[in-house]
């Protein structure tokens, strides 16, 4: 494997997306407009919302230094700390805090221009197919990519005949099977969602517990989970998973999304005129559900498009839940991990996935998700069920090699410490954040909720009071105002009528 990265680990680059909610002091769904203070939503490029209106998003550029990631991060939270009204916080969990009526739940506004038409009537639409309550689930979206003489290197050491671009295009998609086959790992280690609040489940069909055993309880939970939120509770959509997407090439991937862009769907044809964007299985490439995207810088096209002409560029990886008990959600031992994990996932074997193999990765990960530290649980394999146990130790053994080679690339032990912290996990699931949950909520008495509250107000106080870079607290003052005039300017501009601005958005100029 050194061979391959060596001293190229310094230039892997990593970016970090963290979903979050504004909420009362006693955890209910904030029922204010977007602050402000914050800019405009619409145009500020690292601090947006997501479905709805109190759905904070905070987005990091990519970095090859981590500490620059973090420190961005930590800032950004710093900054919306202190410009927020008095009466909110920053909710620290995945799964929401106490949600109202449904009616009541505000998507996203982004004011008048087309451009804010075409987010609020994409997000009209995903009310309409899966309710409001589901989109309100917020997490972790961990983007990284290789450096471009990492996969030089390694296109000479293969002797591939595929133009560099295409070549690191197939190799993404290497990289991106072995997430999905090993991707259950990180539910188990990071899940965070073993609980959540009565108010998510109105109208919702479920098999979770009360709990205390009381059917009025105010929260509901499984005994062994892990990640409530990557379950079939959490962040699903039963339309799409009955057409699964190959991810063995670029070329088939494309047309598999293409084609649920562009079939309707039975189900949302009746839908009413002007409630979704569109009818097709997918409105929009974004509302593919998946662990793992493949991701391409897309400024002046759509995300199909520039994939299709330009190649992958890097990943993001979808299933990292909120921890709680970290200020940012996640700290840079997890990200030590992460880096590990998704390298090794570009370096070993990685055979196409047949459609058996992704209805087992499937049972897996819910598996995972729903009884994860159950003792003794076994695991589906293509070869039968294997312990989970002994399956993940293998598989950190496995990324031994890695975790050597980042540590003498940064010159640390710190990627060798991060793996042994995560193996105790393997024989000890007490050290897991979701068991650290539920032991807390039994131990002192509390919803989920009233836990959540209490870790949010404590980071909110550390939030208001960290340091923030001065050039960073420059640059996010000049972007709250530059930002609100950019809309301005957008929204006095002489517009095509919104079906035709629609029409030419959505239209795809590359075949491939």
């Amino acid at each position: 494997m050194d061979e391959y990265i060596g001293s190229d680990a310094r230039s892997i680059r990593r970016g970090i997306e963290k979903e979050t909610i504004r909420t009362t002091p006693k955890g209910a769904l904030s029922q204010q407009s977007h602050p402000k203070k914050l800019g405009s939503a619409l145009m500020h490029p690292f601090i947006t919302t997501d479905f709805a209106e109190a759905q904070l998003e905070l987005i990091t550029p990519a970095y090859t230094d981590k500490n620059a990631v973090f420190n961005h991060l930590a800032g950004l939270h710093h900054f919306v700390a202190n410009n927020l009204p008095d009466n909110e916080m920053l909710w620290a969990g995945s799964l929401p805090p106490v949600l109202p009526e449904e009616r009541d739940i505000t998507i996203a506004q982004y004011g008048r221009s087309n451009a804010a038409e075409m987010k609020m009537r994409y997000r009209q639409g995903l009310a309409n197919r899966y309710g409001k309550r589901m989109q309100t689930i917020s997490g972790i979206h961990y983007n990284f990519s290789l450096p471009e003489s990492f996969w030089v290197e390694l296109h000479q050491q293969e002797n591939s005949e595929l133009p560099l671009p295409d070549f690191i295009s197939e190799r993404y998609f290497h990289l991106i099977r072995n997430a999905l086959r090993h991707g259950w790992i990180v539910a188990y280690l990071f899940g965070a969602s073993p609980a959540l609040d009565k108010s998510y489940l109105q109208g919702r069909a479920h098999s979770l517990l009360p709990m205390g055993g009381v059917e009025d309880a105010d929260s509901f939970y499984l005994p062994w989970a892990t990640s409530l939120r990557l379950s079939s509770v959490g962040y699903t959509n039963s339309e799409q998973s009955q057409y699964p997407i190959s991810y063995n090439d670029k070329n088939t991937y494309l047309k598999g999304v293409s084609d649920l862009l562009a079939k309707p769907s039975e189900k949302y044809l009746s839908i009413e005129e002007g409630q979704q964007l569109n009818a097709a299985i997918l409105q929009l490439e974004a509302e593919l559900y998946g662990a793992i995207r493949p991701k391409v810088v897309a400024k002046d096209m759509r995300p199909l498009e520039a994939l299709c002409r330009k190649g992958v560029e890097y990943v993001e990886l979808r299933t990292v839940d909120n921890n709680p008990y970290l200020p940012l959600g996640i700290n840079e031992t997890q990200s030590h991990f992460l880096d590990m994990f998704l390298a090794y996932c570009a370096l070993s074997p990685s055979p196409a996935l047949t459609v058996e193999e992704q209805a087992v990765i499937k049972a897996r990960m819910e598996l995972v998700a729903t009884t994860g530290r159950k003792p003794d649980l076994l695991l589906p394999t293509l070869d039968g069920e294997r312990s989970l146990t002994e399956m993940g130790e293998a598989l950190l053994t496995a990324m031994t090699d890695v975790a050597s080679l980042f540590d003498r690339a940064f010159d640390t032990h710190e990627y060798s410490q991060s793996l042994v912290l995560e193996n105790q996990k393997l024989n000890d699931s007490t050290l897991t954040p979701s068991a650290q949950v539920l032991a807390d909520m039994q131990q002192e008495g509390l919803s989920y909720a009233e836990l959540v509250s209490k870790l949010s107000t404590a980071h909110m106080v550390h939030h208001r009071a960290a340091g923030i870079d001065a050039d960073l607290q420059t640059q996010l003052e000049s972007l709250v105002e530059a930002s609100l005039v950019e809309q301005a300017t957008l929204e006095a501009e002489h517009a095509l009528p919104f079906d035709d601005f629609l029409n030419k958005k959505n239209a795809i100029t590359c075949d491939c």
